[in-house]
């Protein structure tokens, strides 16, 4: 006979909960988080604080390694423990237990989704077509090749790659035809007939004298539609109001639109993927009362290298002169937990973590965040970082290693602080 499936629901914080102690972890956090995220972009922005270009380098790896652990040591073994709990319904225990990681599988395809739509209405970059070749809008035309003066004639076609001119040579062949008419009613007065000697053969100085023309003719009206789709690409790309405020960015270099587009993308979409779970870590602290120390240190470790990591790639976006952005991304950092702190303590005798609504709740939050933060780490930071066109260039071979090296060391740092937090 089955065992009878357990109740969820803790035992409450009790009477002995220690307001002041939860207080003071309150500030504490929002100042390490703001800290751990101001620090970097406060380096690049004041100019008494400049930061040294190694340091700054070592805080971007390092971080990007913190938040790959915090995706796979922190959010998602809380997301499986949460939602396979055993008091939770048999949907989630027994039926699927893979919920979380279907969760975490949908964010990751949205965010591509979004990632996509913005692509295509910003203006991405391309390391080259999914065939390994670059795509090209315009393609030049063919050369016409001269004939040998032996079989040249006027039946020859000339071949276009780009139908949207096939009009242009239609007008070409009639000029052909007439001229060629003319030319046998000229020499041939009393014996010329278009149908039957339409295979007539031409003098080879004729033939010369015409393919110059067809072929100057031909380079002519490919310049104009060249110039004519360059201009209607120069209109639509209008910039932003932003960029067209401030043009340039904190080091006074000229602020290249389609990359700020794309890099102040991806820091959002990186930052709403912390900022979820960023809340519950708030409230998991403010329900906790046995281990309290050990869990508040290992909280403001772990927000301290997240906030480090953050704050390096904000720091990175070349935001124009004076943009407050920067600061509102650190301040929205800085702040989500320690506003779930605030929730947990205001409704500490309200709200029960181990009720089935908050493992819900937690697990499912945790399995977004997770695949928002995994998409982001893996696709907008490893593969900008290293695989790019931009890094092939920027990045010697014992630059790739020194940054491996500090995604390693920030990846075992968190990993370690994930034991106890």
């Amino acid at each position: 006979m089955d065992s009878a499936k357990p109740q969820c629901g803790g035992s409450g914080t009790g009477e002995d909960y220690p307001l002041g102690l939860h207080v003071g972890g309150l500030f504490a956090v929002f100042a390490v988080s703001a800290f751990g995220a101001g620090f970097p972009v406060a380096a690049k922005r004041i100019k008494w604080l400049k930061m040294p270009p190694k340091v700054f380098f070592a805080c971007k790896h390092f971080g990007t390694g913190v938040l790959i652990a915090t995706a796979f040591v922190h959010l998602l073994p809380t997301a499986f423990g949460s939602l396979t709990d055993p008091c939770l319904p048999d949907l989630f225990t027994e039926i699927y237990p893979a919920m979380p990681g279907v969760i975490m599988m949908a964010a990751m395809f949205l965010l591509f989704m979004v990632e996509l739509y913005l692509n295509a209405k910003t203006g991405g970059h391309s390391h080259g077509g999914p065939t390994g070749t670059t795509v090209t809008v315009v393609q030049p035309l063919p050369r016409p090749q001269r004939p040998f003066p032996e079989t040249a004639n006027f039946n020859h076609s000339h071949t276009r790659n780009d139908s949207s001119v096939s009009d242009d040579y239609d007008d070409v062949d009639y000029e052909k035809a007439m001229a060629r008419e003319l030319y046998e009613k000229e020499n041939k007065p009393h014996a010329y007939s278009y149908e039957q000697d339409s295979n007539s053969s031409m003098p080879a100085w004729f033939v010369v004298f015409y393919e110059q023309y067809i072929r100057q003719r031909s380079e002519m009206m490919d310049m104009i539609k060249s110039t004519q789709y360059s201009n209607q690409a120069v209109i639509d790309d209008k910039p932003s109001p932003e960029v067209s405020q401030s043009s340039f960015d904190e080091e006074g270099q000229t602020i290249d639109q389609a990359t700020y587009k794309r890099m102040s993308m991806n820091i959002t979409l990186l930052e709403g993927g912390i900022l979820f779970h960023s809340v519950f870590v708030g409230m998991t602290i403010a329900m906790t009362t046995d281990g309290l120390v050990v869990l508040l240190t290992a909280i403001m470790f772990h927000q301290m290298f997240e906030g480090l990591g953050l704050g390096a790639r904000i720091a990175a976006v070349p935001y124009p002169r004076g943009s407050f952005r920067p600061w509102l991304l650190v301040l929205a950092f800085g702040s989500t937990a320690p506003i779930g702190q605030a929730i947990g303590i205001a409704s500490r005798n309200s709200y029960d973590p181990e009720s089935a609504l908050g493992l819900i709740m937690v697990g499912v939050f945790n399995s977004i965040s997770s695949g928002l933060l995994i998409y982001a780490a893996l696709v907008n930071l490893l593969v900008e970082d290293f695989l790019s066109e931009e890094a092939q260039h920027l990045m010697k071979k014992k630059d790739k290693i020194a940054a491996l090296c500090w995604i390693g060391l920030g990846a075992f740092g968190m990993s370690v602080v994930g034991a106890f937090a």
